[in-house]
């Protein structure tokens, strides 16, 4: 168990620490001199049942971005408040913070007791109860002590003990990732960085990535609680003594994680106002925000066009002038810039990158589901809405690749390309498209076919494209020369295309069709004219354009490609092999092989080919 000491500058926390540890945590020369703690300091009880350390904040106003480094949801609290002073300022903006960090298990420290009558100890309860009134901490132990006489330093040390004894460790369901809050050398060691896990488990001999600079490094070895130990879990103290980083590289406010990570600079947060906040939090405040040891400035957005009243709740949306390692869950507590006071803290709901409409409705409805309590939840309502991108969901919950496939599994959907999509939208989907072409296609039946980009947005874009194909496969649908058709349905030529078909039926009747070329001469006309008419011939089936120059009629692009059909039932075939066996030219067998090359019929090695697919490749595509 890690205990968190909370309160008022000068109320006796480090001292409660070294008479329970016989450690001394201010370590700093500075704090010393003042006998003011500035920075973190750690200590360590060990007892029959185990180890509880202890992570001592600094209590002065000016530190309190150190005091947020070393809190953490996992930790138990102890609130240390002196019996002659009652709560001060700082007792009361500590227990905020313990309280919007997440922490929900603690008690309390009465310090000074020696120097109070029992008249002012009663009053010093009483202002304590008040204080801690719909906390977590109330109803909580207060327990009595004295530096000076020893006065309930046993009950103090039991208390704490038998909270240890109690405690549950948190489930490692989660990729490993550690707040780093001191980097430091050992000499014989090497590199050591010590913080609280956060999730997951890290072991010896494990890589790691570090954050922000994305390095990978190795685990060489491993305390928990300043004892040696084989892994760490979620909520444990944890030095990790790291090979591939250097100390300089290092410090407060990194992190140490199983996976790479990129950071966030935009956050949505479920943001509750403080009571005692002294203003309505307005849109693009200036906020200090604090993320485990990680601070960042930045600016507060709202969702609602009013401002937020002290003690009111909403979405905000945080602009991070820094990257924070933040996932959904994950406890901030923000302070105003201009008052240097805590005007609040939230809980993330998405970390995905802004859109440029912040409010729209699709995005509101996106975050909704994001707010749901459990993965599965999460899913099932993202799904409700359209595709879900798999990668940004397993960013935000921040789950195992194999925690995320059981959840896939156990939906009725299917993934696309990264994109999970529900079997019932995707059946109607290739519905709408299938209506959409039919309907098209009765009304106009000179149309050629849709290309993909020509249909309606009942279907998104980036899925268009595999529902069509899926109706092809399926033998719903045809397509031909990039255009998408009913099976069965049949073009109908326009007057000037049935009248020059007519005319070129009988020229390109035979083995070896003229040349385009010398069919626009035969008929006088422009062979310009003529290129443009027999691709729109060509892409309403009526004639099969080898190329620029040679246009085929279907059936007989079809006896060619059969007769390429019975060489390859014998091995590959070379042109002279095609050339002979079909009783054409040189040219113009060169110029059919090379169409069937393009199309995927044939496949060609060297000097030879082989028929590589089915007939349809030659007439669908």
């Amino acid at each position: 168990m890690i205990v968190t000491l909370a309160g008022h500058v000068d109320h006796g926390k480090t001292t409660l620490v070294r008479l329970l540890t016989g450690t001394d945590t201010d370590r700093l020369a500075e704090e010393r001199r003042r006998g003011l703690t500035i920075d973190l300091g750690f200590a360590y009880l060990q007892h029959d049942g185990g180890v509880i350390g202890f992570v001592d904040v600094p209590g002065h106003h000016r530190f309190i971005h150190n005091m947020v480094a070393g809190v953490a949801a996992l930790q138990h609290a102890l609130l240390v408040i002196a019996a002659d002073d009652g709560p001060m300022p700082q007792s009361r903006e500590h227990l905020q913070i313990l309280d919007l960090i997440g922490i929900r298990r603690g008690l309390i420290a009465l310090t000074k007791c020696d120097r109070v009558t029992p008249e002012r100890r009663a009053a010093a309860r009483r202002e304590i109860e008040a204080l801690v009134a719909g906390t977590f901490l109330q109803g909580c132990p207060i327990i009595e002590t004295s530096a000076e006489t020893g006065e309930g330093l046993a009950a103090l040390r039991a208390t704490l003990i038998d909270a240890a004894a109690t405690i549950d460790q948190a489930p490692a369901d989660r990729p490993f990732r550690m707040a780093v809050d001191r980097a430091f050398t050992l000499k014989g060691t090497g590199v050591v960085v010590t913080g609280t896990v956060y999730a997951g488990e890290v072991g010896v001999d494990q890589e790691i990535h570090h954050f922000p600079s994305g390095r990978r490094a190795r685990v060489r070895g491993l305390r928990v609680q300043n004892q040696p130990a084989a892994i760490a879990r979620p909520g444990d103290r944890a030095a990790l003594n790291l090979v591939g980083l250097e100390v300089s590289e290092l410090g407060r406010g990194d992190w140490v994680a199983s996976h790479p990570e990129t950071g966030h600079r935009h956050l949505v947060i479920d943001l509750s106002v403080l009571d005692d906040f002294s203003r309505s939090i307005r849109q693009w405040l200036p906020v200090h925000v604090y993320h485990a040891t990680r601070h960042s400035t930045g600016r507060l957005a709202l969702f609602g066009g009013a401002g937020l009243p002290p003690g009111a709740a909403g979405w905000a949306e945080l602009d991070c002038d820094e990257p924070l390692f933040a996932k959904r869950g994950d406890r901030l507590v923000i302070r105003d810039q201009g008052l240097d006071r805590t005007l609040g803290g939230g809980t993330v709901l998405d970390n995905r990158p802004r859109p440029r409409r912040r409010r729209a409705p699709a995005r509101i409805a996106s975050i909704a589901a994001y707010q749901q309590p459990t993965p599965a939840q999460s899913l099932a309502a993202l799904l409700a809405l359209g595709a879900l991108d798999t990668r940004e969901f397993q960013q935000v919950w921040h789950l195992p690749l194999a925690s995320q496939e059981a959840l896939i599994q156990a939906t009725p959907a299917t993934l696309h390309d990264h994109h999970l999509v529900l079997d019932s939208l995707w059946a109607d989907w290739s519905a709408a498209l299938l209506a959409e072409c039919e309907t098209r296609h009765a009304e106009d039946p000179g149309l050629q076919g849709l290309q993909e980009n020509a249909f309606g947005n009942q279907v998104p874009e980036r899925f268009r494209g595999d529902v069509l194909r899926e109706l092809v496969a399926a033998g719903k649908l045809e397509q031909r020369a990039g255009r998408y058709r009913p099976l069965r349905h049949q073009v109908r030529l326009a007057p000037n295309e049935a009248a020059i078909f007519e005319r070129l039926q009988p020229l390109l009747a035979q083995p070896q069709p003229m040349s385009l070329g010398d069919i626009a001469k035969d008929l006088k006309i422009p062979l310009i004219n003529l290129q443009k008419l027999v691709r729109q011939l060509a892409i309403k089936g009526a004639v099969t354009q080898v190329n620029d120059k040679r246009v085929y009629l279907p059936d007989q692009v079809r006896a060619l490609a059969e007769t390429a059909m019975r060489l390859s039932s014998q091995g590959p075939f070379t042109a002279r092999d095609f050339r002979d066996a079909a009783a054409i030219g040189r040219n113009i067998a060169i110029d059919v092989l090379e169409f069937f090359d393009a199309r995927g019929f044939t496949r060609r090695n060297g000097d030879t080919r082989i028929v590589a697919t089915d007939l349809s490749r030659l007439f669908t595509s």
